[in-house]
This record gives structure tokens, C-alpha cells and sequence, in this order.
């Protein structure tokens, strides 16, 4: 026999009371139940609405009921009952998720996608493809502010297309109606609002260094820079070197490290690390830089960013570049690192466009080729360091 401690729910909410549907719920009653109890039953409000709810829930006092404690969701129209039509499942739901007139419920649309995922995404992909040409007509019509620089309008293009692609191809083979108007309507007011002003860039540089545009993470100090139309302002000399060789130490301790590594390695027969590998492992000792050890207390305020993208398009491209590393420091300029393994065009122009920023431009380079040097940008040579480590073990 399920009993109650202390009050009841008839005793302290006798309007809830009022609304339960005893021959849906058994031997359990007002009397029986506690007003928080974590146990779902049925309610029928005095316009006949039905449904299930668990105690707690009922006697608490969210905003929807405005003030009347035994409000029907349904009545006041915060849900509504929906079937839906395929799988016959009812649910109370939004009236806006009601409008959308889905086939199934949330679990048996789960059900069905997992069953028919590989074909589903077979076609899904072809029909955005051959959507292509729809979309670029519709997107050809949206009209896009005057000042918008042309590679931020290349970056929208590139992705309205994706998500307008996408839509049209949900509408024929998902049957979801109305989703490429939707998208389209989502995009063009994305377009008309996109290029940032200089109140969110200085804002995005003074909180985290990082403006959101295109759902893509941009460098939020160059995009000030662009904006404000300011002239160059490179840090002072003495203070990039001292950025320099802390950098430098950092790189040390990690040759000395990744050769030890690369010569237990080799004992056991592997290869030496592939660039690719080199990269990767000094992208994570770059990123070690914002360490309380190497900067002291500010570091826990410190973030640290890979591939951020930046105003610059490097020559033969499309598309802004983006860096290698980014680390934002409070107060004080931003770190630019730019990693190499031989001498590279697109590396120089993001380089001297930060330091014509006010950041820290430092370009660590291994591998082959020269070393191109730019005034203003502090070069960090390890192509002896990193042979080293390729040649550690090596009989």
C-alpha cells in the first residue's frame, strides 16, 4: 500500500487534487500521495483535457500558470496535444512544434533514422549536389550590404550554400516542408547582419579575443583593426623579442624532449616522426606558452585558440586564412604563431597583418627552404633542433 508522509496533496493543493483522474491511476490517491512526489500520474482538467504528469511538477508554480496553481498547460495554450500521424504516438506539445506537423514522435523518429541512416545520407548528399544550381540562383537574389568585404561575402556564400543545399534536399527526401524558405529567410537576415561593427570587435578583443561570425571563430582583434581603418602599431622591438625567447625555451625543452621520444622509438623500430607529426607535436608546445610557469599568475585568465580565421585573404586564395595559434592575454596583446615547414607566402601575409595589428607575430620554422625575414615579425629557427630530433637513435 503506497502511503504518504505528512501532508497530503489533498490536504495542502486541494485545486490539483480537484484535477485527478482517479480511474487512470489506480489505488494511489490525493489523500495517499505527497505534494512532491516523484511519481507520474493522470490529470483531467474541467475542460476534459487528459494527460500525465508527475506530483511535483503539478504543485509547483512556473510562470506559464500565471499564479493559478492547477492550470492546464493545454487550456492556457503553453502545450496542446498532438498525435502524430505515423507512428499514432500523443504528446504534449508546443503549439509552434504542433504547427511543424511532424510524422513521428521524438523516439520513433530515432528509431527510423537509425534503421535507414547509410541510405538516407546516400540521398540526402546527392540532392544537395544537385541542388547546387537552386540555390546559387536564390542566393544570387539576396542582397548583401555595400561595405561588406568581398571575402566575408564569399565566406557567407560558401555557407548559405551549405545550409540552403542542405534544406532543399530535407524538403525532398525528408518530406520537411517549408525548410528551404526557412533556411533561406535564415540566411538572408545572417547576410544583412554579418559584417561586425567596431563595438562588437573591441568588445569580442577585450572579453576573449574571439568574434563568432558564420558560426567560424575569427581573430577578434584583427577584425577591430579592419574596422577602426587604424594605422599600423607594432609592438615595440624589446617586448617581441622577450616574447620571443620564451618562446624559444619552450621550444627547447620540447627538442630535447621529442628527440628522447624519437630515439625510444627507433629502438623499438619505428620510424622517425613525418612532418605531420613535428607539426602537430609543436602546435601543443606553442599552446603550453599560456602556462602559469611561463607567464605567471595571469595565465589562469589566458586562452588559447588553433585556426583562427582573420581579415586576410593570402594570395591564389578565396578565402580568409586562418592561424595556427592564438593566445589572448588580458590586457595586454595578442600571441600570433604561425608554424612551418618550409617557407610559405600565405604564413608572411597573416604574420605582417597581425603585427600591423598590435599582436605578438612570431613564425616558427623547420623543414626546408630559407628563411624569409619581415621587419617587424620575429622569426624562431629550429630546422638544426628538429633534424636533431629526426636523427635521434639513428646508429
Amino acid at each position: 500500500m503506497v502511503r504518504s508522509l505528512g501532508v497530503s496533496l489533498a490536504e495542502a493543493y486541494p485545486q490539483v487534487a480537484a484535477t485527478w483522474l482517479q480511474e487512470r491511476n489506480g489505488g494511489l490517491t490525493p489523500e495517499k500521495a505527497s505534494p512532491k512526489m516523484a511519481v507520474d500520474v493522470w490529470w483531467r482538467c474541467p475542460a476534459g483535457h487528459e494527460w500525465q504528469e508527475r506530483i511535483g511538477n503539478r504543485t509547483s508554480m512556473p510562470k506559464w500558470k500565471n499564479g493559478d496553481i492547477a492550470a492546464c498547460r493545454e487550456c492556457v495554450g503553453y502545450r496542446v496535444s498532438y498525435t502524430y500521424p505515423v507512428c499514432k504516438h500523443t504528446a504534449m506539445v508546443t503549439p509552434g512544434a504542433a504547427a511543424r506537423k511532424r510524422d513521428r514522435c521524438w523516439g520513433c523518429q530515432s528509431q527510423w533514422w537509425q534503421e535507414n541512416e547509410p541510405r538516407l545520407k546516400a540521398e540526402l548528399s546527392a540532392a544537395a549536389k544537385a541542388a547546387a544550381g537552386r540555390a546559387g540562383e536564390l542566393l544570387d537574389a539576396v542582397p548583401l550590404p555595400q561595405d561588406m568585404p568581398a571575402p566575408l561575402a564569399t565566406e557567407w556564400r560558401w555557407w548559405a550554400s551549405k545550409h540552403l543545399q542542405g534544406a532543399i534536399a530535407a524538403e525532398e527526401i525528408m518530406g520537411k516542408e517549408g525548410a528551404g524558405e526557412e533556411t533561406l529567410a535564415r540566411v538572408t537576415a545572417m547576410g544583412a547582419r554579418l559584417l561586425p561593427s567596431t563595438e562588437d570587435a573591441g568588445r569580442a578583443a577585450a572579453t576573449d579575443g574571439v568574434l563568432r561570425l558564420l558560426d567560424q571563430a575569427h581573430w577578434a582583434e584583427g577584425w577591430l583593426h579592419v574596422r577602426t581603418g587604424r594605422g599600423p602599431r607594432p609592438v615595440p622591438e624589446e617586448d617581441l623579442e622577450g616574447a620571443a625567447i620564451l618562446l624559444g625555451d619552450i621550444l627547447a625543452d620540447w627538442s630535447q624532449g621529442a628527440a628522447e621520444a624519437a630515439a625510444q622509438n627507433r629502438a623499438m623500430g619505428h620510424r622517425p616522426p613525418a612532418t605531420a607529426e613535428i607539426t602537430r607535436s609543436l602546435t601543443q608546445a606553442v599552446t603550453s606558452f599560456r602556462d602559469e610557469n611561463v607567464i605567471g599568475p595571469i595565465a589562469k585568465h589566458a586562452r588559447t585558440y588553433r585556426e583562427l580565421r582573420l581579415p586576410v585573404v593570402p594570395d591564389g586564395k578565396g578565402r580568409f586564412g586562418r592561424l595556427d595559434v592564438v593566445i589572448w592575454l588580458p590586457g595586454m596583446s595578442d600571441l600570433v604563431v604561425e608554424i612551418d615547414s618550409r617557407p610559405n607566402a600565405a604564413s608572411a601575409q597573416k604574420l605582417a597583418f597581425a603585427r600591423d595589428a598590435g599582436a605578438y607575430p612570431l613564425w616558427v620554422r623547420f623543414g626546408t627552404g630559407g628563411i624569409e625575414k619581415i621587419d617587424g615579425v620575429m622569426v624562431l629557427d629550429i630546422r638544426e633542433a628538429v633534424q636533431g630530433v629526426l636523427n635521434a637513435g639513428a646508429s
